[in-house]
């Protein structure tokens, strides 16, 4: 099986844990990706599902970079697709390392945009796309 040259998976899996680093690094690749032409799609999953909501992001700045909600925002405007792990979402203050329930409940909604989704569209994306797992 050939995957597309021009088809690209990101996988992140880190939250808030790092300071959002692996998360700007993630969204900063990915609008590098498009801007080259290439069709992204990024999966949120485990403590990564955090992205999907609207108020996480607001405050993420690593220096060097621009802010985490500026390359989100570049990512989707450039026709890339996010999921989100829909049973990681549901049960982020439930999971080991998990957040609060008073940190989940100032996260707001998922992004209008963000696609609830399971283990099956994971294995069907790795399937046709280039990945890298952050």
């Amino acid at each position: 099986m050939t995957h597309d040259q021009n088809q690209h998976l990101l996988v992140l899996t880190h939250g808030q844990e790092d300071g959002g680093s692996r998360a700007t690094l993630a969204f900063a690749l990915a609008v590098s990706l498009q801007a080259m032409g290439s069709d992204v799609a990024v999966y949120l999953h485990e403590q990564a599902s955090l992205w999907a909501f609207e108020g996480a992001s607001q405050s993420i700045h690593i220096p060097g970079f621009d802010s985490l909600q500026t390359y989100i925002d570049l990512f989707l405007e450039g026709a890339g697709t996010l999921y989100v792990c829909a049973s990681c979402a549901n049960d982020l203050p439930n999971k080991a390392g998990g957040y609060s329930l008073s940190t989940v409940s100032k996260l707001g909604a998922l992004k209008p945009t963000v696609i609830p989704a399971g283990i099956t569209t994971l294995a069907s994306l790795l399937l046709n796309r280039k990945s890298v797992s952050l």
